[in-house]
């Protein structure tokens, strides 16, 4: 990951070589003063257009405020922390030990200048308050420190595309079926690619909308083909863009055969049709089968036997059975004590909700993640993102 380094030169010179150096051995991109050249760029616009690109902003304040460019109310290091945190940039902060021994030449409060010496005050202040900064005494404490903190957001960043890589498969897939069109052979093929497309993945995402998507009768069909012929563990419900609740196929079958006395005479009717073992099933022909017997159960009637979902009902229907909570990651992405919740969670698969902010708004994303395949990816993320990389030769 690309790491920019931030803080006044002169006096930090030392810890910013040895930050540099064991973040290099790990195999991190480090960005900072030192790798600048002479170009036609300007200085700060430079400076801030590298925050911009990095993964983490790695900000180490000791006693200095630093240069203030003409025309500017602060120093090229505040304006970069300004940038940093502007465009929600993971921001790693290290504060020297206000009991470490240090050059009085190197103190802003031993000068005659008030204003850099109240100026560092503040913004140490800020950033001691705002952020679990590690507090350093040396450069190798800080350069430990700040490896371990690095490693930690690497492997934060990693989680996080793992969570987004989980598949899902929406629901509206089924094209007009969920929305209670009626069934016929023309529809079969869309139920078809649904089921076919979730015969692999470990989690099915259905919007309820504002509780007029989706029908008890077909959620149910829905529930019995996933549960039948795929591998879809949960099934998770969008309601007004945020989570409503995860079950499994199981569950939710068992549930609203208790709250409906038609859905429970489909299912045996489904078993008394002498369904064969699910994997010896040829997926297009069991689809046939079991929409044709739901057809010939409620194609008169479904009318008068339908409710429109929404999660108040699906906490009605199934009771404790109901996942009703989910973990919620911002943008950055899980801290690590959201990561050890993950790793210690009771739940095999855990429904995550994490928001993302832009222009137009917040952006809610849910997904689920297998708590056994995630410490797997855990441990193994930790061992390659903790070793020091050797080089090429």
């Amino acid at each position: 990951m690309k790491v920019y380094v931030s803080s006044t030169y002169r006096d930090l010179r030392e810890h910013r070589l040895a930050v540099d150096r064991a973040l290099r051995r790990m195999g991190h991109d480090v960005i900072g003063m030192e790798q600048y050249v002479a170009e036609g760029a300007k200085p700060l616009a430079r400076c801030l257009a590298d925050v911009a690109l990095a993964d983490a902003y790695l900000l180490i304040l000791g006693w200095r405020y630093g240069y203030v460019i003409k025309g500017q109310d602060q120093s090229v290091t505040e304006l970069e922390f300004r940038e940093a945190k502007r465009l929600g940039k993971p921001i790693l902060a290290f504060l020297l030990d206000p009991e470490s021994p240090w050059p009085p030449s190197q103190v802003d409060a031993m000068s005659t200048d008030a204003v850099a010496a109240a100026s560092i005050s503040r913004f140490r202040s800020e950033v001691g308050a705002d952020y679990l900064a590690g507090i350093f005494s040396g450069a190798e404490d800080l350069a430990s420190q700040a490896a371990a903190a690095v490693a930690r957001q690497s492997l934060g960043q990693s989680m996080v595309e793992r969570l987004l890589a989980d598949d899902a498969v929406n629901a509206t897939d089924m094209d007009s079926f969920g929305a209670g069109k009626d069934i016929n052979p023309s529809g079969v093929p869309a139920i078809e690619g649904m089921v076919r497309r979730s015969g692999h993945v470990g989690a099915l995402i259905i919007d309820l909308g504002d509780g007029d998507e989706w029908w008890s009768t077909r959620l149910y069909l829905l529930a019995s083909l996933l549960r039948d012929l795929t591998n879809v563990r949960q099934i998770v419900f969008r309601c007004r863009n945020r989570f409503g609740g995860m079950a499994s196929p199981s569950a939710l079958l068992d549930g609203m055969a208790r709250s409906f006395p038609e859905l429970d005479e489909f299912h045996r009717r489904l078993s008394e049709a002498g369904a064969a073992d699910s994997r010896s099933k040829d997926a297009q022909r069991e689809t046939i089968r079991q929409t044709s017997i739901w057809y010939a159960s409620f194609a008169n009637r479904e009318s008068t036997v339908k409710v429109g979902v929404r999660s108040e009902l699906l906490s009605e229907w199934l009771g404790e059975r109901l996942i009703d909570r989910c973990l919620q990651i911002d943008e950055g992405g899980p801290t690590m004590v959201q990561v050890q919740q993950i790793v210690d969670s009771l739940l095999v698969d855990l429904p995550i909700e994490r928001r993302i902010k832009s222009a137009e708004g917040t952006k809610v994303e849910l997904r689920v993640v297998c708590r056994n395949e995630f410490a797997l990816a855990l441990a193994r993320e930790w061992v390659r993102s903790s070793l020091p990389r050797i080089p090429n030769r």
